[in-house]
């Protein structure tokens, strides 16, 4: 049999595959349908709680219980599932919680009794929380390509954001004209198409490597949120200084301090703390645990509103927050596919908090005489608008960039900041209303009306308190995000960005305005730094060009021009040859400064008399790192690159992303020996000694290209076989991985060296061919049949 060239498969990190490109739109709607389940579930029960009392015939403590149940199992797992879904599988975890979940809600539906349901719910959340990390890191996987990760999250995002408000409308019309019990067995009606389209659509996600679990971690963190759910929930019907109320919030806060410092020490962490390394990331982290907790006041309160004060039905009620369910949906799809791609969501999630307070602050005009078309409707489309717009883009932020092996408890951190915030809030606000009922009942004993003037009082109160969460989320997502970065910058602009880039030693930063070609660093290092011409208007110029010790051009160096009082005249950075140029109107002496990552600024008298001055910088490296180009097999400089700093005990010291002229440099390392770890996408990693002085030591690093092998496995009568078992031998007989076909018979292996392999296909007999993978991509389909007789 020989090797037959065959298109690419969608193939994604080692170890893994996903579905095929026409299945992923399909596959967003399994998804949703997924998470769709597990939103309901904070909502639609509740609804129907009298009926499951009545019936079951248990107190009002009771009815907490029943909440309370899912809330803790689900919020004090999620982390665990996450870390479950790197593990073991996304795909298999996904489907392992969608058939949990939908057989605990069948036995919850069915229960005969308050423990019954109490231990249904239980079971609810536990799966629940193997459901919704993995439903979240599958979509992150799935949908790699800027432009349909927005539409894809837009989606999602609205599905998240506007489940609470459906399972209002559905939990009331399932009470009203069914029974309670199929609050329950709906999960089992949206389950049944979710686990088809699951085992059918979805690509097998299986893990190239197994790590051990973190135990230790597991139970801190499952302990640790475990209390402060609890204690959150135990202050909704205790007072705050209930010894169960402080004593669990104080030790689920000390089990999670334990927890963060023993992840920093342990070798396969539940939670790398690298995860929650990045700026941005916990931007939108801290905008969905915020937003959570502001939504509550409207979900909650309102709804008291409506049917306390307004008199609807429980379904009346939930068709009353659609319109915001509608906003939202608008808003989503716009802020993901156009807003945040040419704004940024520095401007876009802020903005949308912003609506979010002028929607809450409009609530507290309600009163008595309120109706729901002037006064009810349009805050609650401001609400659904700013949610819309800051949602979806904090979920997508949340998962952006995390590796492949770390999606599943990236995702597990967006919902369990979610449960917390809605945890937080729950218990805060409703706290907080029976305070302020109280004390207006106190003072208002002779108004005829006090009780539902008390009640009114007490709604405005949590629509205060949401507007604040929702104000002090503005403030943090402002500071957190980073600031979107332009292609190119006018000269007078460009010191900011010049100065919040790392700039790499010998990286190639387009400067701006640069138009002369980047030369090589002999040419640089010969050539005599001439004059630059006389600005308009007869300013005189300083211009010259800014060189390392080796003498080759330093890209991107910040240039400041001061006067003797210290104030700024102007500023620019240098171009990719190093060159830079600055126009004065002042004459006289001024200071010159010079300053780019990972190198000494220097400081420079100059006087001006009216005529052009050149002046050459010369910029010595920082001592104590290591700096060097990563480049491919070509040749070609590789730009965000992975550079890995470990000492001889194998710590991980220090690390670097390389600049778009593939530089890097690790800077503050002590003395001593060192190995380099390098990875880049579509390249084979690389590991290299290096030995770090006193001076910055030079290591360039060249990375071979990774190749892909794939095929098709089909049968002798041309059909393609799912299931079949492919096995990759390299040439020593090490087995270099194993995969299992898909639903259209395909394999791929990736992160492949060039040499010689042997591929092992079985299903029925097996069958054993060579191939030479030479870089880039190799194909070998496999026929299969039955042993002959």
């Amino acid at each position: 049999m020989e090797a037959i060239p065959v298109a690419t498969v969608q193939a994604g990190p080692s170890g893994q595959t996903h579905a095929p490109p026409k299945h992923r739109w399909w596959a967003l709607a399994v998804i949703g349908l997924a998470q769709l389940m597990v939103v309901l579930d904070a909502t639609i029960v509740n609804i129907a709680l009298p009926s499951a009392q009545h019936d079951l015939g248990f107190d009002n403590n009771g009815r907490q219980w029943i909440v309370t149940a899912y809330s803790l199992a689900f919020g004090s797992l999620l982390l665990l599932g996450g870390r479950l879904a790197d593990l073991f599988g996304r795909k298999t975890t996904f489907i392992i919680g969608i058939a949990g979940f939908a057989a605990a809600s069948a036995v919850g539906g069915a229960a005969n009794g308050f423990t019954m349901l109490v231990v249904a719910r239980a079971v609810q959340g536990l799966f629940g929380a193997l459901l919704a990390p993995a439903a979240l890191s599958l979509l992150t996987t799935t949908f790699t390509e800027p432009k349909e990760r927005a539409k894809a999250f837009g989606i999602f995002g609205a599905i998240a954001g506007s489940g609470a408000a459906v399972g209002l409308v559905l939990g009331g019309l399932l009470t009203e004209y069914l029974n309670w019990r199929w609050t329950l067995y709906v999960n089992d009606v949206i389950a049944i198409p979710a686990l088809i389209g699951a085992v059918v659509l979805i690509g097998r996600s299986v893990p190239a490597e197994r790590p051990k679990l973190d135990i230790l971690g597991a139970a801190l963190v499952s302990g640790g949120l475990f209390g402060v759910v609890y204690g959150f929930a135990n202050a909704e019907t205790h007072d705050w200084d209930n010894w169960m109320t402080w004593g669990f919030l104080a030790a689920g806060g000390l089990l999670l301090v334990a927890f963060f410092l023993w992840q920093a020490r342990a070798k396969h962490p539940v939670l790398p703390l690298r995860v929650l390394a990045d700026r941005d990331r916990a931007a939108a982290l801290s905008t969905v645990l915020i937003s959570s907790a502001g939504m509550f006041g409207v979900f909650l309160f309102l709804t008291y509103y409506l049917q306390s004060t307004l008199g609807y039905s429980p379904v009346k009620n939930g068709v009353a927050f659609l319109p915001m369910v509608g906003a939202l949906m608008v808003m989503a799809q716009l802020s993901t596919n156009w807003l945040v791609p040419k704004i940024g969501p520095k401007t876009v999630v802020p903005v949308g908090m912003l609506l979010a307070v002028g929607g809450m602050v409009w609530l507290t005009r309600l009163d008595l005489h309120s109706s729901y078309a002037p006064h009810v409707l349009p805050p609650l489309l401001l609400l659904g608008a700013g949610l819309g717009m800051s949602m979806p883009a904090a979920m997508s932020y949340a998962t952006l960039g995390v590796r492949a092996s770390d999606q599943g408890v990236a995702s597990a951190a967006v919902n369990t900041t979610q449960q917390v915030g809605g945890s937080i809030s729950t218990a805060l606000l409703n706290t907080l209303a029976a305070s302020a009922a109280t004390d207006y009942a106190k003072h208002h004993l002779s108004d005829p009306l006090v009780k539902a003037n008390a009640a009114l009082h007490s709604y405005t109160v949590a629509y205060w308190w949401s507007a604040g969460f929702f104000a002090f989320a503005v403030l943090v997502t402002v500071l957190l995000f980073r600031a979107r970065k332009r292609a190119s910058l006018p000269a007078e602009d460009a010191e900011g960005q010049a100065q919040a880039e790392a700039v790499p030693a010998t990286g190639a930063v387009p400067g701006a305005g640069a138009t002369a070609p980047t030369e090589t660093a002999a040419e640089a290092a010969g050539r005599t730094a001439t004059p630059t011409a006389v600005g308009a208007g007869g300013a005189a110029a300083i211009g010259g060009q800014v060189r390392d010790g080796a003498g080759v051009p330093v890209p991107g160096t910040a240039i400041t021009v001061l006067d003797t009082t210290g104030h700024q005249l102007a500023r620019t950075t240098s171009r990719e040859d190093g060159w830079y140029a600055v126009d004065i109107p002042e004459r006289g002496s001024l200071v010159l400064i010079g300053s780019a990552s990972g190198y000494q600024p220097q400081v420079a008298t100059l006087t001006l008399d009216g005529t052009p001055v050149s002046h050459d910088l010369v910029l010595l490296p920082s001592p104590g790192g290591v700096a060097g180009t990563v480049r491919g097999g070509d040749g070609e400089v590789l730009a965000g690159a992975l550079v890995v700093a470990t000492d001889r005990h194998g710590d991980v010291t220090a690390s670097a992303t390389t600049g778009t002229g593939g530089g890097y440099r690790l800077g503050d390392l002590l003395p001593g020996d060192y190995t380099l770890s390098v990875s880049a996408p579509g390249h084979r990693p690389a590991a290299v000694p290096a030995t770090v002085s006193a001076e910055t030591t030079r290591c360039d690093i060249r990375l071979s290209t990774a190749a892909t092998l794939s095929g098709t496995v089909r049968t002798q009568d041309g059909r393609v076989l799912e299931d079949a078992r492919v096995t990759l031998i390299d040439a020593a007989g090490n087995v270099v991985g194993t995969r299992t076909t898909s639903v259209d018979g395909s394999y791929s292996f990736t992160d492949l060296a060039s040499e010689q392999y042997t591929v092992i296909a079985a299903g029925y007999a097996p069958v054993a061919t060579q191939v030479t993978v030479d870089g880039g991509q190799a194909g070998v389909d496999i026929l299969l049949s039955h042993k002959e007789a």
